[in-house]
């Protein structure tokens, strides 16, 4: 995706997340296409760290799961309240 570091986008989710800072991978997921096909700015984000994800064995440690929940409550809460 194409979505700039600077995008409004990026930075509602580091606020959700308290993350500073993003990355690029190369593997696939329906974000591109609403970035390619739509024009919508995309980001995507999810719990753990891609050094266990996506690999024999994967997985995601109930801390980061933790985060995880309070990242999507945040969200809710955000949502409520109209962004």
């Amino acid at each position: 995706m194409a979505t700039a570091p600077d995008a409004e986008v990026v930075h509602f989710v580091k606020s959700l997340t308290g993350a500073n800072a993003t990355i690029k991978l190369a593997f696939g997921t329906e974000g591109g296409l609403f970035s390619s096909q739509l024009g919508i700015p995309t980001v995507v984000c999810g719990p753990g760290s891609m050094a266990q994800g996506h690999r024999p064995d994967e997985f995601i440690s109930r801390e980061q799961l933790g985060k995880c929940d309070h990242m999507l409550d945040m969200l809710l809460d955000r949502l409520v309240a109209g962004l």
